[in-house]
């Protein structure tokens, strides 16, 4: 079970707003956010800070994406 703290959310976002391209959040029932849209991303925010169990994959477009939002997980996982 996971907890988000209010850091882990805003470091989060200022991780997607340093994308060039989309930033994916899908759920596991297979619900895309685009979370560089602002609709999209609030819905997105939501679910994710609700996913307890950890369930929801990041997919970006863009190989520098991706390095932001790897270097994200890894500075969160320690």
């Amino acid at each position: 079970m996971t907890t988000r703290t209010e850091r882990e959310v805003r470091n989060f976002n200022e991780a997607i707003s340093r994308c060039r391209m989309p930033v994916f959040l899908v759920s596991s029932d297979g619900t895309q956010y685009n979370m560089k849209s602002a609709d999209q991303n609030k819905a997105g925010m939501d679910r994710w800070i609700k996913d307890r169990n950890n369930e929801m994959e990041i997919f970006t477009c863009d190989l520098e994406d991706k390095m932001i939002m790897m270097s994200f997980l890894l500075n969160k996982a320690a």
